[in-house]
């Protein structure tokens, strides 16, 4: 491993957020080995989707093996074995009767590999929570006890992908459907500090419309997107969002689990590059006048220009920074 000095900053209580994204999940898995070797640890991790499996693997063993065993699972997964190809021609298996297009046995043999099959939250090292849809009530519900399994399963959960997970007698789908990155979930657990695994722009439909389910896929992107967007625009004072860069979107299909160690080193090279401008920006503010510096933030926070910073941060290839300073900084 390549040493690396400690990302230096005022200690505050860390978040990382881990976005759903499908098969590019595997970003994810670059960025935490960049983090670790950065010497970053947080205090709370929190996932949505296939961010719900690396978040859970990643705070049941926060260090260098842990990140390896991710690399080893994400090198190792096949299509077939998440998500099983079927015969028929695509526009026939979304019009035959049933719940989805795959069934949910590989992805749950997947994680139970990777987390084992009983494993419970209270035995992972560090906090972690994961958010699922629930049908009935529409509402966001965040899983941090009991078993573990079950819960990534609800929050991965894609609509008309995999099925519906019921826990207790509740329905829960994929909880990229209320907030796919959860980071007014960190804000909540008083985070100041949040560093967004986010994988960008997978899933946004081309432009073009040619049928029904193209509109309704648009509409479904736009809706989680504008979420995100929202959420960093109106960041509280005195917290800090990190959003590191997922790169353009690769040319990849939703069910193609073929490139994780491309996307690995992806992730990993463009996490590594922002780190490092952050770190000197760090380095070159420790010295500066900061008087008025509170204010000033403020007041852009209440301007156009920093809803649309937000915005553009929302879906940024290179990465972003967000937030005002407090005056301990």
């Amino acid at each position: 491993m390549v040493a690396r000095r400690p990302f230096t900053r005022r200690r505050s209580k860390t978040a990382f957020v881990l976005s759903g994204g499908g098969n590019l999940g595997a970003l994810q898995v670059g960025m935490l080995r960049a983090l670790d070797e950065f010497g970053v640890v947080p205090d709370v991790v929190l996932g949505c989707s296939v961010g719900a499996l690396n978040g859970a693997a990643y705070a049941l063993r926060p260090d260098t093996a842990g990140v390896d065993e991710l690399v080893r699972f994400w090198t190792a997964t096949t299509s077939d074995e998440v998500m099983p190809s079927s015969r028929l021609p695509s526009m026939v298996q979304l019009l035959r009767r049933g719940e989805s297009l795959h069934p949910s046995d590989g992805l749950r043999r997947g994680v139970e590999s990777l987390l084992g099959a009983s494993r419970r939250f209270d035995e992972l090292v560090l906090p972690f929570q994961c958010v699922a849809a629930e049908v009935e009530t529409a509402a966001e519900t965040w899983f941090e006890h009991g078993a573990v399994v079950p819960a990534i399963l609800a929050s991965a959960a894609l609509p008309a992908v995999y099925p519906s997970v019921t826990i207790d007698g509740r329905v829960y789908l994929d909880g990229g459907v209320v907030n796919n990155v959860p980071i007014t979930r960190a804000i909540e657990l008083g985070c100041s500090e949040i560093i967004v695994l986010h994988v960008g722009l997978h899933g946004r439909p081309d432009a073009q419309i040619r049928r029904p389910l193209d509109a309704a896929m648009q509409a479904y992107w736009v809706a989680r997107n504008a979420r995100f967007a929202n959420d960093l625009a109106t960041l509280p004072d005195g917290v800090e969002v990190l959003i590191l860069p997922p790169g353009q979107r690769p040319d990849i299909r939703y069910d193609d689990f073929t490139q994780g160690a491309d996307l690995i080193d992806r992730g990993h090279r463009n996490a590594v590059e922002f780190m490092e401008r952050r770190q000197s920006e760090l380095d070159e503010r420790a010295g500066a006048e900061r008087s008025g510096r509170l204010d000033r933030l403020r007041e852009r926070a209440r301007s156009t220009s920093w809803f649309q910073a937000a915005r553009r941060a929302a879906s940024d290839p290179e990465g972003a920074v967000l937030g005002p300073y407090d005056e301990e900084h």
